[in-house]
């Protein structure tokens, strides 16, 4: 049986982990070459909680993950990565994860980092690049407030220039992670969208098992995927939605600051400010026909594995 390596960016993050779970856990019914796959997760610090983390949670399928240290800030390092997995039998795929910067802050790194990968899954002759995006705010660069929404935008772009000239790519749109609503930051985030969305507005919510599932069925079946956008969500919520879904399911109040502090971070920051108006500019593109393969996108996903409501994520999360 053949192993295809697989390079994993963001390995010890949220998407990281699911992914490489997601790709290990029998069967694999959408791999219709019965491949035995090989990770090489790519980490900053190799001896952080993270990385044990990873490690520990896949039990028995440790032995078909390497853990390589290398940090995406250093060309020069990540492309000796690339190397070294050459040499170990070629390079199947790369599944490329960016930390986002943070709010407000310049994503500068992000796009280098990005461009960066996308050269090299090109120069090594990859047979699937699939790079994590985001569900988009509009169909045009100029729509995005927030600077890593612009960097990913221009990553795509760059990945569909490179396409012409031979580059397999894939590209995954999430959209906002339910487990943002999770601790202290979640209950921030609560108040903030609660404060800051118009009461229409929905939102476009994934569970990140789910972004793993997809991912992983993509390499699964790649040649189904190239060239292709695949946006990834359970069902979109507005906020009195999702507090009334959640207090019906776990019998109690969704966790929230008081409203003066969200409206206090709303009128002194200009990212959370961004956000919300990124969020429902693309409600607003979704509900007025402006973003028209939206569906089409979320299909795909769909055809690949069950995405999450967040009702069943909730009652899931309340089972285990």
């Amino acid at each position: 049986m053949a192993v295809r390596n697989i390079i994993v960016t963001g390995a010890t993050g949220r998407q990281g982990r699911a992914f490489i779970h997601a790709l290990f856990k029998p069967p694999t019914p959408n791999d219709p070459n019965d491949a035995a796959y090989h990770v090489w997760a790519v980490t900053r610090n190799p001896a952080a909680p993270a990385t044990s983390v990873l490690l520990e949670g896949e039990g028995s399928n440790t032995k078909d993950i390497t853990v390589v240290q290398g940090d995406l800030n250093n060309a020069t390092r990540i492309k000796e990565i690339f190397t070294e997995v050459a040499a170990e039998g070629g390079i199947f795929g790369a599944f490329v994860v960016l930390a986002y910067p943070g709010l407000g802050n310049k994503s500068d790194e992000e796009e280098r980092q990005g461009k960066m990968l996308a050269d090299l899954a090109l120069e090594f002759k990859l047979d699937a690049l699939v790079y994590s995006s985001t569900i988009p705010p509009g169909p045009d660069l100029d729509d995005a407030f927030d600077a890593s929404h612009r960097s990913k935008r221009e990553i795509e772009l760059y990945c569909k220039k490179l396409g012409e000239t031979g580059l397999n790519w894939t590209i995954v749109r999430p959209g906002f992670f339910v487990e943002n609503f999770d601790g202290f930051m979640g209950s921030l985030a609560v108040a903030i969208l609660s404060q800051g969305l118009r009461k229409e507005t929905n939102i476009a919510l994934v569970a990140s098992e789910d972004i793993g599932k997809v991912a992983a069925g993509i390499f699964q079946d790649h040649s189904k995927f190239t060239h292709k956008t695949v946006s990834i969500t359970g069902g979109c919520l507005s906020m009195s939605e999702i507090k009334a879904t959640y207090a019906d399911v776990v019998g109690k109040q969704m966790p929230s600051v008081p409203a003066i502090f969200a409206w206090l971070i709303l009128k002194l920051s200009s990212g959370a400010q961004h956000v919300a108006k990124e969020i429902e500019r693309n409600y607003d593109v979704r509900v007025n026909g402006g973003y028209p393969t939206f569906e089409e996108e979320v299909e795909l996903a769909k055809s690949l594995c069950e995405l999450q409501t967040y009702r069943n994520w909730l009652l899931k999360r309340k089972e285990t």
